[in-house]
């Protein structure tokens, strides 16, 4: 008797251990809904800060896992090993990943082009010294006779849109990018310091720090340190410059269809939010990444949408690429960087632009 008591003891308390197991490893709702980012210290954090800022991942209950500062041409190889789940990256960036075999999708627009005609509002402004002879792609060929040296340009990365967009621009009018160019990778933030010390000649920069360098040269007196816009993101690539998407792993689309879908809605409302603030946004902008004065912060795609217009957009920088010997002719088309999955988060009421 005292035996099966034991027995019944012993089966009563495997059977609560198991139970407790069952409820510690029980996934909660916010770890189901957990995505990692990198919520990086530059011109891509702004959407990220103004989701955490006014609540709009807390809104879809959206677990946001910041994994760091992570350089961007770095995060790249972050979403293939998995370190990542989402990245903010224009269609050369997917394509770059898809040739490599990571499994990923754009999911929706992130970033574009103004309409507007605003150049606060652009992706990118390309800036020289004031007294410099590059006033136009013109005057490319001359610098290289006249120095013995090509064009020195500043980009955040080779690869990424600084490169790409510069070679567009100086192709549609007539000079050889290669002929000309040789690129120097600094980060954003250390560009107009090289641009004044003349260790490049072109500052090519994403917001805030095109604001900040024209901001210091509107101010000074010296004329060593005046600097001008050489050329814009709009006129040099068009009305596809700012594209980018959100750009998720296969694997974890699959896993996690609702955390997707969840992110977009808090991404995109913090992306509207910036559009319609942009002083405010650009004043937390600054303060996430310690910067003592307002952040200029990039145009966001109110729609979301990846419609006819979209993949018009796409398929420019599919040309670019395959004019650089990035691709071949016809080795990708636009409709193999999306995926519709998530058309129910796109608002198309409204512009993509």
């Amino acid at each position: 008797m005292v035996n099966k008591k034991l027995i019944a003891i012993v089966i009563v308390i495997i059977a609560i251990i198991a139970i407790i197991a069952g409820l510690v490893f029980l996934p909660s709702s916010a770890n189901a809904n957990s995505i990692n980012g990198a919520v990086t210290k530059d011109c891509s954090g702004t959407p990220w800060f103004v989701g955490y800022e006014k609540g709009f991942f807390d809104k879809y209950n959206v677990n946001v896992v910041d994994k760091g500062d992570i350089p961007y041409a770095q995060q790249p190889a972050a979403l293939s090993s998995g370190e990542l789940n989402v990245y903010d990256g224009h269609p050369n960036a997917l394509i770059n990943l898809i040739k490599s075999g990571v499994p990923v999708q754009a999911v929706v627009v992130t970033g574009a082009e103004p309409i507007n005609g605003s150049l606060d509002e652009e992706h990118m402004h390309w800036l020289v010294k004031e007294n410099s002879s590059l006033k136009g792609p013109e005057d490319f060929e001359k610098f290289v006779k006249d120095n013995g040296r090509k064009v020195k340009v500043g980009v955040l990365a080779t690869g990424v849109c600084a490169d790409l967009e510069t070679n567009a621009w100086l192709r549609k009018n007539n000079i050889t990018p290669n002929d000309t160019i040789e690129y120097v990778t600094l980060p954003d933030n250390q560009q107009e310091q090289a641009l004044l010390q003349g260790d490049i000649d072109i500052a090519t920069l994403h917001p805030p720090f095109f604001a900040k360098a024209e901001k210091d040269s509107n101010e000074t007196n010296d004329s060593s340190k005046k600097l001008r816009i050489l050329t814009t993101s709009t006129e040099a690539f068009g009305p596809a410059a700012g594209l980018s998407f959100a750009i998720v792993n296969e694997e974890f689309i699959k896993e996690h269809p609702d955390t997707v879908r969840n992110f977009i809605k808090a991404f995109k409302d913090a992306d509207r939010w910036s559009n319609d603030n942009r002083e405010e946004a650009g004043e937390i902008t600054a303060k996430n990444i310690d910067l003592p004065y307002t952040a200029n912060v990039h145009w966001y795609s109110p729609s979301g949408a990846i419609d006819d217009e979209v993949k018009g957009y796409i398929q420019d920088w599919i040309d670019a690429m395959e004019a650089d010997g990035l691709i071949e002719h016809g080795e990708f088309v636009p409709e193999d960087l999306y995926t519709t999955e998530f058309n129910d988060t796109w608002d198309t009421s409204l512009p993509n632009q």
